[in-house]
């Protein structure tokens, strides 16, 4: 009979507390959401300031409302905050108020859009500098958010190799051509990537012209340490070259192509032709960065989920450092030019061949 009464008396309990008062979400909290990529080289600066958001509305509704994302920049602030490191130690060495600015629309999304705020400065980033991204309330000067440990700056990063007076020999079975670098302070992933300028003609009208491009990505490179000074070499493989092209470029017997920038010079010999149709670009991710890249990588692994990172205290969010070269118009002689029109892999593609002709003039002709 007890156990009966017990079993009644909980029945009632829980029936009489289902009422209209269940609170699902929590009470609400300022979360501040920090992205941001300082290079030293770049004349101005942005960070994104945002707010995470929790209401009672769709999700979708609230993400439409400006305010919903963006803080008052009357009443909370953004700044840069630069430390000099001694030892383990950081000292304060100046401050930098980034200004708020709504001169870059935001593209269309599930988020309010094009309005939106983006602080910025003019201001130099040192290089032997660390920094620290704060978010604080003006009106008391009350630091609400900021990283967790002062970021270091990647130094400005630069090829040794291509470089646009040497054509590079890309044929199957020659010395194989070569991109170099010297890692640098503050940089730990190193991603290398190379875009094939070609025009395509209509047969049917040569005057109808297009002009393409494709991008081979190389795999990512990893420095031993943020130190910097360790040589870095990708081999640009010959027949790699040809596969990529021909595993980019679709078949269409109705057009030719010729890679982009033929040009011939006097030499010694008569006249040498190459043709500037490959831009390399070397992106370096400071050491926040890469760590968030490493853990959200691709992996054969069942198991899909990712663990979050960020660098920020009380909030979330990216506050990093990264670098970039870029080398425009570098050349292939017109050896390798000859293998993509005739080699096996890619003489489907009807790409044009250069021969000089009587007269030192340069013949243009086609496999088939």
């Amino acid at each position: 009979m007890m156990k009966r009464t017990l079993l009644a008396l909980g029945i009632v309990v829980l029936l009489t507390a289902c009422d209209n008062d269940l609170k699902i979400n929590a009470d609400w909290k300022d979360v501040p959401v920090v992205y941001g990529l300082l290079n030293v080289e770049d004349s101005i600066h942005y960070v994104k300031l945002n707010k995470a958001f929790l209401g009672e509305q769709d999700m979708m509704i609230m993400a439409q409302e400006f305010d919903s994302l963006h803080y008052n920049p009357e009443t909370i602030g953004l700044r840069l905050v630069k430390y000099q490191k001694i030892g383990n130690q950081f000292e304060v060495r100046g401050i930098i108020e980034m200004e708020p600015t709504d001169e870059i629309d935001k593209p269309m999304g599930d988020f309010h859009s094009p309005a939106q705020i983006i602080y910025k400065t003019s201001e130099e980033i040192n290089t032997n500098r660390f920094y620290d991204a704060e978010v604080y309330r003006k009106s008391v000067d009350t630091l609400i958010a900021h990283c967790i440990i002062p970021v270091q700056m990647v130094e400005s990063i630069s090829f040794s190799k291509p470089s646009v007076g040497i054509p590079l020999n890309m044929v199957p079975g020659s010395y194989p051509a070569k991109a170099e670098w010297n890692t640098v302070s503050g940089g730990k992933l190193y991603e290398m990537k190379m875009l094939m300028r070609y025009v395509e003609q209509s047969k049917a009208d040569l005057s109808d012209t297009i002009h393409k491009s494709i991008e081979w990505v190389f795999p990512i490179k990893q420095a031993l340490n943020l130190l910097g000074g360790d040589e870095m070499v990708i081999i640009i493989d010959a027949d790699q070259f040809l596969a990529f092209i021909a595993a980019n470029i679709e078949e269409n017997p109705n057009v030719y192509r010729q890679v982009q920038g033929m040009q011939a010079a006097q030499v010694p010999t008569g006249f040498a032709i190459s043709h500037s149709c490959l831009d390399f670009t070397l992106n370096v991710a400071g050491d926040e960065l890469s760590t968030y890249l490493l853990l959200n990588e691709s992996s054969s692994s069942i198991v899909t989920d990712r663990p979050e990172y960020s660098n920020i205290e009380n909030g979330i969010g990216i506050f990093s450092s990264r670098s970039q070269d870029y080398i425009s118009g570098v050349r292939i002689n017109n050896s390798t030019n000859y293998e993509i029109a005739t080699n096996e892999l890619t003489n489907h593609l009807n790409f044009a061949y250069f021969e000089l002709g009587g007269d030192n003039e340069i013949d243009t002709l086609y496999w088939n």
